[in-house]
């Protein structure tokens, strides 16, 4: 019979093994990220009877169907593909493990936080490992572990966070301190800008969320010491260097307007541009693929974008937020609301209101992601969007259990 303490032994040891696994093996974490959510349905139909419904409850599942719902109706205007489905039905997936965790939770004792932080710790010096063997050993210019190298760097720089936000109330703080330090190295050797570029702004943020416990002495030397890391790797890094240098010249062709010749930069804002213009043509619902690699061969003959950025596949927009406005239209408005703004708002008002250290972790958390969209669409990739979809579930069980005075450690 599947007890309550079966359930609870066995998502202590998936709390440590999804983190401790992400990108040290080749989609492990997924099949443990599957075998929670298996092992919550059949603990949620043992105890169906016990299972109750908040308006919480309405707002989690609302904002973790969003996604999926919205994929509805271009998946049917389409006929020919239920590609449109790829990012939301993860974070659907992984609803039942936030019930039957919120469930759980009512009915017994659940103290996995040692388990998480093992796994963090454990995955965040794999993640160094990995890097280090790849780019010093193997000669990799950027490193990818088994992915590629910019959701290598997206993984590894939440890792990075989840570890320093934790340290804040745990026994284990100086090693996940290193821990995260040691992410933050694997993120700088993917060369991944939108993973680099993360870590500063995150830590901004989360100096913003501490202001008041902060002496600005720290707020400066923090400042002041990230840049003089930035500037000693780039006098002792060629490859760093050659990056910062690649950034500048993009950055400088998009300024005197030869966007097409910026070919990482510059394609990405007509990538936008294209989803901008599909967003138009169907705002309701978005377009199909199809429609929307005709729209920017359009955009070509009219000498709006170039040939290199009008070939894109699927008319893939390189952003979260434009992805979602292209292919659902305004129901990707409603997707954007649910995935990523109204979690930070939950998260981020429960941290304001009781200084809980889960919700500070969950909304930086959310926050990194949110920041990676601006470059990609990581949500739709297969171990990065169940990671999210997981750790989603896990922060709102919580943060519900916290709203019924029961501290989860």
């Amino acid at each position: 019979m599947f007890t309550q303490l079966s359930y609870g032994k066995s998502i202590n040891w998936i709390m440590f093994l999804v983190p401790a696994l992400l990108l040290t093996t080749k989609n492990v974490s997924i099949a443990f990220i599957a075998l929670s959510i298996l092992i919550s349905i059949v603990y949620l139909y043992k105890n169906w009877d016990r299972l109750t419904f908040s308006k919480f409850d309405l707002v989690v599942t609302l904002c973790m169907s969003f996604y999926f719902l919205g994929a509805i109706p271009i998946t049917v205007y389409d006929g020919t593909t239920a590609r449109y489905f790829q990012g939301g039905i993860r974070l659907l997936l992984c609803l039942p493990l936030y019930f039957a965790l919120r469930t759980y939770r009512l009915q017994g004792d659940l103290q996995f936080r040692r388990s998480l932080e093992l796994g963090v710790l454990v995955g965040s010096i794999g993640t160094f490992i990995l890097a280090c063997y790849q780019y010093l050993i193997l000669g990799m210019p950027r490193v990818d572990g088994f992915l590629f190298s910019i959701n290598f760097g997206y993984l590894a720089c939440a890792l990075s966070f989840l570890g320093l936000t934790l340290s804040f109330k745990s026994k284990l703080k100086t090693l996940l301190l290193i821990g995260s330090a040691l992410s933050s190295i694997a993120v700088i050797f993917t060369f991944t800008r939108g993973a680099i570029f993360t870590i500063p702004i995150l830590l901004v943020i989360l100096a913003l969320f501490n202001l008041k416990q902060i002496k600005k002495r720290y707020i400066m030397g923090g400042i002041v010491a990230f840049f003089l890391v930035v500037f000693t790797l780039y006098k002792a890094s060629t490859d760093f260097k050659n990056r910062i240098d690649y950034t500048s010249h993009e950055l400088a062709l998009i300024y005197s307007g030869q966007v097409g010749e910026s070919t990482s930069s510059g394609y990405r804002l007509q990538y936008w541009q294209g989803a901008i213009e599909a967003f138009k043509a169907s705002p309701v619902i978005g377009l199909p693929y199809k429609q929307r690699e005709e729209i920017n061969h359009q955009l070509f003959l009219e000498g709006t974008i170039s040939k290199g950025a009008s070939t894109i596949t699927r008319g893939h927009a390189h952003n979260q937020y434009f992805e979602m406005l292209a292919t659902n239209g305004l129901l990707g408005l409603f997707s954007i609301f649910g995935v990523f703004i109204i979690p930070f708002i939950i998260f981020s008002s429960h941290y304001f209101k009781i200084k809980s250290n889960w919700s500070l972790s969950a909304a930086i958390f959310v926050c990194g992601f949110a920041i990676f969209g601006l470059t990609e669409v990581p949500l739709t990739a297969n171990l990065i969007g169940s990671f999210y979809g997981f750790m989603l579930a896990v922060f709102f069980a919580i943060i519900a259990s916290e709203k019924r005075n029961k501290s989860v450690y």
